[in-house]
């Protein structure tokens, strides 16, 4: 650490913590700053030069320039998952954010082990919003801590809706089928939607559900919610289906037999 007095110049100092937790310092010699901070040591070394008749009033600070063997660990879904120095990133969002942040599969479930295995992990909410230094949204971490930032959970929607995939789903923020139906760009003109399933896989097997999506979509029916892994599966409706092919048929038809009737008149006048 780094050590300076605002009157004497040749006071200030680069030393070393020993392993006892004390420093050696020119004019007061060892001080022991074990446990405290960089005001609670630089209070220490003040005590010191007043008790040994060296200054009526020092004006000591002292700052923290390397860490030994003092580092944090980040995995997860971060883009640079590694090892950092504790010193520069003492706290939860410093360390995510020299990590260059989260991926887009991240969810907002962090979890901090600590190396001392006696301690229980840590569950943390992400929220940037509240990043305040005496935030429970970014905690101070300990030397040692391993931070895990955990993957967003994944629900499908497939069958007849217009963009169907998977889509994320925090295990904070619960998702309904309406919502993962909203997310799919809503159900297709041929959608069988009194006809749609939630497929859920559980450790007894897996369960149907039946969706009326119909009802659902006006508000008659309870909105349910999904977790992660679920699939909701919109079949199509094969009269609907035979129904529209069979409009664009017709619509075609009608659009040849006017192009056909104009070349013919306008050949003929």
């Amino acid at each position: 650490m780094e050590v300076s007095e605002s009157h004497t110049p040749e006071f200030k100092s680069t030393v070393r913590v020993s392993s006892g937790g004390t420093v050696t310092l020119p004019m007061v010699g060892v001080i022991n700053v074990n446990g405290l901070d960089e005001e609670g040591a630089a209070h220490e070394i003040e005590a010191a030069l007043v008790a040994k008749g060296m200054l009526l009033h020092p004006q000591v600070s002292v700052l923290v320039t390397a860490y030994v063997g003092a580092d944090v660990s980040i995995l997860g879904e971060v883009t640079h998952p590694g090892v950092y120095p504790y010193g520069v990133h003492h706290r939860l969002l410093d360390l995510i954010s020299a990590a260059s942040g989260v991926t887009p599969n991240a969810g907002s479930l962090v979890t901090i082990a600590h190396r001392d295995s006696s301690q229980t992990p840590l569950a943390v909410v992400l929220d940037t919003s509240a990043a305040g230094a005496g935030s429970e949204h970014n905690p101070e971490l300990q030397v040692g801590d391993t931070v895990e930032v955990n993957r967003a959970g994944l629900v499908y929607v497939v069958g007849d809706v217009i963009r169907p995939g998977g889509f994320p789903v925090d295990p904070t923020q619960k998702l309904t089928v309406v919502q993962a139906i909203t997310l799919a760009w809503g159900p297709t003109q041929n959608a069988a939607l009194t006809k749609a399933i939630l497929i859920r896989e559980q450790k007894g097997g897996r369960t149907l559900t039946a969706l009326n999506l119909k009802r659902l979509l006006r508000g008659q029916d309870p909105d349910l919610p999904i977790e992660d892994h679920d699939i909701v599966f919109v079949p199509d409706s094969a009269a609907k289906n035979l129904w529209n092919r069979t409009m664009e048929s017709v619509v075609q038809s009608v659009a040849g037999v006017s192009i056909y009737a104009g070349m013919v008149y306008s050949q003929r006048f």
